[in-house]
């Protein structure tokens, strides 16, 4: 089946480890904020900042702040995208079906999540479910894909 949509096979391996490792780093970040010091502050350009509720906003300008988890979850994007849409070793008429299964899945996961958290969380924390809710499609998308290729698999060799 031709598929061009999909990035070559041998990104898979590389594009998962990225993405798995970011992560994992991601959620030790903001799991453990207080007692991490890791930052990496740097210029950068800002469309719009609200420096603090004292100040007006400010459009258009150059600001300092701490890039690191703008870079994660840019490289988690990235190598999630990679990893969720590169070919099988075999990609065959089933592997499309469960690929549009699992894209459908995922779909209805996050705007399920994304529903609830309109109607139960306010304030910052929305937010953060927000940004969270920017990767769960592809993080949900990837576990089921994988758990049902992997469910696929066993049964073959069952048969065997």
């Amino acid at each position: 089946m031709k598929t061009n949509y999909l990035f070559p096979y041998r990104f898979k391996k590389l594009s998962g480890l990225v993405f798995w490792l970011a992560l994992l780093i991601l959620v030790v970040l903001y799991t453990c904020n207080t007692s991490l010091e890791f930052k990496i502050n740097s210029k950068v350009f800002s469309i719009v900042n609200n420096p603090s509720i004292v100040e007006d906003i400010q459009w258009f300008n150059w600001i300092e702040n701490d890039i690191i988890d703008e870079c994660l979850f840019f490289i988690l994007i990235i190598a999630g995208l990679v990893h969720a849409f590169s070919k099988e070793k075999i990609e065959d008429e089933m592997v499309s079906k469960i690929r549009l299964d699992s894209l459908v899945w995922a779909t209805y996961f996050n705007y399920i999540l994304s529903l609830l958290c309109y109607l139960f969380v306010y304030g910052l924390p929305f937010l953060n479910i927000m940004c969270v809710a920017l990767f769960s499609h592809l993080l949900f998308f990837i576990i089921r894909f994988r758990w049902v290729i992997y469910k696929q698999n066993n049964i073959l060799e069952h048969e065997k």
